[in-house]
């Protein structure tokens, strides 16, 4: 692995940080949750029956069954996520949007799409977006 590697991958992390930090105070000041929250609900408002097993979900975020578990917890006291335990299995649980967390998401996805639109910029356009995205994509 050459210098400009390694290099890459500590700007990709400072760049994650900030923008995350970014990302949650203007998020956050409106609808009251993260990025990371955000993504959660997406996922699942895109689920068949917009319900998830807790480790699928885990896997399509990137995180740990823990992790997910601990995403959820906040969500859940706010309503905006509930638990159902499957019928055919005992050991599993779906995480499942509720109407709440569907209507959370409608309003907060605009206001999502204008904060991203800033933290780019005006240069960045469609094509640059999707080089950016399949080096990103390769990552993970």
């Amino acid at each position: 692995m050459s210098a400009y590697h390694l290099t890459f991958f500590f700007d990709l992390n400072r760049a994650h940080a900030t923008v995350i930090r970014r990302f949650d105070a203007s998020l956050g000041g409106v609808h009251g949750i993260g990025l990371n929250d955000l993504h959660l609900l997406q996922v699942l408002d895109q689920a068949p029956e917009r319900r998830l097993r807790r480790i699928d979900l885990a896997q399509q975020l990137g995180v740990t069954a823990s992790g997910v578990t601990w995403m959820l917890r906040p969500l859940t006291q706010r309503g905006l996520v509930t638990s159902q335990p499957s019928e055919e299995d005992g050991r599993v649980t779906f995480a499942v949007l509720t109407p709440a967390g569907q209507k959370l998401l409608a309003d907060a996805v605009p206001t999502a799409r204008r904060i991203a639109a800033d933290l780019l910029g005006p240069e960045a356009n469609k094509e640059e977006l999707t080089r950016v995205a399949a080096v990103i994509t390769r990552l993970g």
